[in-house]
């Protein structure tokens, strides 16, 4: 198969699972919003693979595996109605370790991100600058709060007759 029309195709496949899930058309208590990133479809289109992660426990992560297990049935029918396929592909879900990782190595390299200059030749300048700031926010709201009741004072009040 054409690997761009297959990238579509993977791009719908996941697109379309995940609708089912937030619309509700996924009666399982144990499925709670999964997050989908990627899939590995077989070239006669029979078997595809879905990589997910969520926000959760090992517990968690259990019951949500098997919750997506036992609708891959309905899962398939589904794909395979809204996007004509002459064969259903048959789903099968697996914990995306990788993408957990990629996110740590992220995080690490952005920690490591190395210093600007001004901040090597001025390291004790910006913790002032934070420090000036917070201290002109306050300043400015005591000034306000001045002008208004200044405001106030210059009009007569009236008298009641």
């Amino acid at each position: 198969m054409n690997p761009i029309r297959m990238k579509k195709l993977e791009s719908e496949i996941i697109r379309l699972i995940s609708s089912a899930i937030l619309e509700g058309k996924v009666k399982d208590p144990r499925v709670f919003l999964p997050s989908f990133h990627r899939i590995e479809i077989s070239e006669d289109l029979r078997y595809a693979k879905v990589y997910f992660t969520a926000l959760c426990n090992n517990n968690e992560r259990k019951k949500l595996t098997q919750g997506l297990v036992s609708c891959a049935g309905f899962l398939s029918s589904l794909v395979g109605k809204n996007l004509h396929l002459h064969t259903n592909p048959k789903f099968s879900f697996v914990w995306d370790n990788n993408y957990i990782k990629s996110l740590e190595v992220n995080r690490l390299i952005d920690e490591s991100a190395p210093k600007t200059l001004f901040e090597e030749l001025h390291p004790d300048e910006t913790d002032e600058d934070e420090d000036t700031d917070e201290e002109g926010k306050e300043a400015e709201s005591d000034d306000s709060e001045t002008e208004t009741t200044d405001s106030q004072s210059d009009f007569p009040a009236k008298e009641n007759k």
